[in-house]
């Protein structure tokens, strides 16, 4: 039985769509949706669309596919099975409109964080409910091989509750902490209470960076801002009634407890870690791949529209006024 196929076209030919990994290594590095679709056997990508004449010759030279300017004559010529929305986040509900008042695709992969805001949001995900879209969102990080990982160890009660957790975020909570409170959703369950700590600066276009404190159904979440100009900083680190967790920039750490030699009663960290493989270098591979396993009818890890909805409802409890 062959392999089926998806047709695909990719709206928003910028960093994310075409240029992350344009200059790297593109077998060690998939970090673009172009390459990561053009790479996955799964699906055929058969356009590119930006209203950029330079992004789009780039796409063309680069994938040796054809490249439009307007949305409407890449859809009504190729008529994709599915559409990858690359676009700013201030048009993505626009985008999404224009492509719906033309064709209707099988399924639609978002950048996240699906819209401006919460009502954006449920407009994006209402207009693809009513056309009978498939949903879904790009929160690569729940999509990587460790976090799966980390998902099946909360689910075996290998890591198991009581949980806290401590998060660095830089650039923006709607920005980059959107990230994180997705892929705590996709490991804790449904957050029940967010009370902010400290509304923080603004920076730049990125919006506000709050201290934040956060009620998962299984974990107790603290999110602190670092500083984006000085250096990109993202970290995660849960302390369980089984052992710690570290996800930092060079990997992920599990140490589980052992119980002391010398004092009687107590119980410390092992100095054996384990280290979970990181797949970050090819994440945009990994998402192509679940959302292959979602549009086959498989389990997945991706996040649907829905997922992202109460990600955004999360963010909209803080309350955060741009």
């Amino acid at each position: 039985m062959s392999k089926k196929v998806f047709s695909c076209v990719l709206i928003g030919l910028g960093d994310i769509g075409l240029y992350y990994d344009l200059q790297q290594d593109q077998e060690r590095y998939v970090q673009t949706h172009a390459n990561a679709i053009f790479s996955n056997s799964g699906f055929d990508l058969q356009g590119g669309v930006d209203i950029d004449n330079n992004a789009c010759n780039v796409f063309s030279t680069k994938y040796n596919v054809k490249s439009y300017t307007l949305v409407e004559d890449a859809l009504n010529e190729v008529k994709p099975d599915l559409i990858i929305l690359a676009v700013p986040t201030s048009s993505q509900l626009d985008v999404i409109k224009q492509i719906t008042d033309c064709f209707v695709p099988k399924s639609i992969l978002c950048e996240k964080p699906m819209g401006d805001n919460l009502e954006d949001g449920k407009k994006i995900v209402n207009t693809c409910r009513k056309k009978d879209i498939n949903l879904y969102v790009n929160y690569f990080r729940r999509c990587l091989p460790e976090s799966k990982e980390i998902k099946n160890k909360i689910d075996k009660g290998i890591i198991n509750s009581p949980m806290k957790s401590i998060i660095w975020y830089s650039k923006g909570m709607k920005h980059n902490g959107a990230h994180f409170i997705n892929l705590m959703e996709y490991w804790f369950g449904k957050c029940l209470d967010v009370k902010v700590i400290n509304k923080g600066r603004e920076f730049k276009n990125f919006g506000f960076e709050p201290s934040t404190h956060l009620m998962f159904e299984n974990s107790e979440v603290i999110m602190i801002p670092a500083w984006e100009e000085h250096f990109s900083h993202y970290t995660i680190e849960i302390v369980s009634s089984t052992g710690r967790l570290y996800w930092g920039h060079s990997g992920l750490e599990w140490t589980n407890i052992v119980k002391s030699k010398n004092f009687k009663g107590y119980s410390y960290l092992s100095d054996v870690v384990e280290v979970i493989p990181s797949g970050v270098d090819k994440y945009q591979m990994h998402v192509a791949d679940e959302l292959y396993l979602a549009m086959t009818g498989n389990q997945s890890s991706i996040s649907l529209g829905e997922h992202a909805l109460q990600t955004l409802h999360t963010i909209d409890l803080m309350s955060l006024k741009d």
